[in-house]
């Protein structure tokens, strides 16, 4: 484990430098933005105008899509690091495998609000989405994009150095995943049909598991990465 403490200075340098990385090589947000665009797409196909339409069928679809694009985009980041050999110069600081983790969480829940923001704006243009209430829709996706990093960057921590670790990383984080896949589908039905109480109550949870596996992370990724 590191013997100094991690900064927020050490977390912001790790998530501007990923930040960075992306936009010379933006493989793994295009790969996000093009598989979110396509569901949303085949859903109107596949489900037909009415059935679509309805917001327990939109917002499962829609986080689904959101679920598998933190994925994509997460196991991207982690492939360049392992390219380039640039991870262990991080981890190698004092604080930098608490820093290399936070930061990563901060940088990939910037860039899957990117792909949720559009994702959304494509469904609500696509299917003619009714919102009763934007505000609580708001509040909803931006809890559900930051409660996804910490559990999926986790994972990829945890198998970074096992081969198989593109079939290991969905294996572990999507079952525990699920609790906030139901949240935030609920949450934002809520918000589409106009159930305000609904809506705050899968909000809050959302926040609870942000930050439950957000120290989580921290706490077993110093001894997770050797």
């Amino acid at each position: 484990m590191s013997g100094e403490p991690v900064t927020l200075g050490k977390i912001v340098l790790v998530a501007l430098r990923e930040l960075f990385a992306e936009r010379r090589h933006p493989d793994g947000l295009a790969a996000a933005l093009t598989f979110t665009g396509m569901l949303v797409l085949l859903e109107s196909l596949a489900f037909g105008p009415g059935r679509a339409r309805e917001p327990a069928t939109a917002s499962a679809v829609f986080w689904i899509a959101v679920v598998f694009a933190a994925s994509l985009v997460t196991m991207r980041s982690f492939d360049r690091e392992l390219e380039d050999d640039a991870i262990d110069a991080v981890i190698a600081l004092p604080g930098g495998r608490e820093a290399l983790y936070a930061g990563k969480v901060l940088a990939i829940a910037v860039v899957v609000a990117v792909v949720a923001i559009a994702a959304g704006a494509l469904s609500i243009l696509l299917l003619d989405l009714g919102i009763a209430l934007p505000g609580h829709l708001v509040l909803v996706g931006a809890l559900g994009v930051v409660a996804l990093p910490p559990v999926v960057v986790l994972a990829n921590v945890l198998t970074l150095r096992v081969r198989a670790r593109v079939a290991l990383v969905p294996i572990l984080a999507f079952p525990i995943l699920v609790p906030q896949l139901l949240a935030a589908t609920q949450g934002a039905a809520a918000a589409l049909s106009g159930d305000a109480a609904a809506a705050l109550g899968w909000s809050g949870l959302l926040a609870a598991f942000a930050l439950v596996y957000a120290v989580l992370g921290l706490t077993i990724v110093p001894a997770a990465i050797e």
